[in-house]
């Protein structure tokens, strides 16, 4: 085993270790606020909207939720990680190992992949305790997880490497993850919307990231799969590929 495959097992270690020492933070909360609007959406409005796209508004909108925990876990483990990496000063350490920048964003992500994997696992399991799921497509449900878990991871990585203050931290979560994931038809069909706020919801990525998960659970979708998952890829690819540029230039971390 050669130097940069130890440097990126251990780097890979540290960040699966420290996300698995605060379970109670990292894991817990997302499935406690899935839970929360199960009783509170999937009960009172669900009494309300007899069924949407043929099976109930519960189970409508419980692949939504757990995509919600997933993209939220991705992104704040990532951000979170690396920004508190470069404010104590340890990710000098970091640059200097035996180790390329893509096994570096690579180990970054794949803490991301393990928390929000569990946190949609752990969803899941709460959630069919309240709504009953068929699934038609595992591997659509397969590709979307993974693919939504990396495109936010590294979105994480990019806004831990612009920030520079705790306050910068939370700009992008609150102005731009939050309100997309709200308006990315987690909690209705953009077919229950107006032309104009239809038109407008079909530029918001998370929208194809909820519609093609929701294909796996439910077989049907309301813009054709292949969008989706083309959208999802190419964010992805573009988002990967800005963080390996940003580590090359050394973009605020190198001092």
């Amino acid at each position: 085993m050669n130097s940069e495959m130890i440097s990126f097992l251990s780097f890979t270690n540290r960040e699966v270790s420290r996300l698995l020492r605060v379970w109670k933070q990292t894991i817990v909360p997302p499935i406690i606020t899935s839970l929360l609007y199960i009783l509170i959406f999937g009960y009172s409005l669900g009494s309300k909207i007899t069924s949407i796209g043929g099976v109930s508004y519960l189970e409508y909108i419980f692949p939504g939720l757990i995509m919600m925990g997933v993209i939220s876990s991705s992104y704040s483990n990532t951000s979170s990680s690396l920004y508190i990496s470069k404010f104590q000063g340890n990710i000098q350490e970091v640059l200097v190992a035996p180790m390329s920048y893509m096994s570096i964003i690579i180990a970054l992500a794949t803490g991301s992949l393990v928390r929000s994997t569990l946190v949609a696992i752990g969803t899941l399991i709460i959630g069919s305790l309240f709504a009953g799921l068929s699934i038609v497509n595992i591997a659509v449900i397969i590709y979307f997880l993974v693919a939504s878990i990396l495109l936010f991871a590294f979105a994480g990585i990019l806004t831990g490497l612009w920030a520079e203050s705790f306050d910068q931290m939370s700009v992008f979560a609150t102005f731009v993850v939050t309100p997309l994931t709200y308006l990315g038809g987690v909690f209705y069909s953009i077919d229950m919307l107006p032309p104009f706020f239809r038109t407008i919801s079909l530029l918001n990525p998370i929208y194809y990231i909820v519609d093609g998960f929701r294909y796996g659970f439910f077989g049907t979708t309301t813009s054709p799969l292949w969008i989706s998952a083309l959208v999802v890829f190419i964010l992805t690819v573009f988002f990967f590929g800005t963080c390996v540029v940003l580590f090359k230039r050394g973009y605020r971390i190198r001092t």
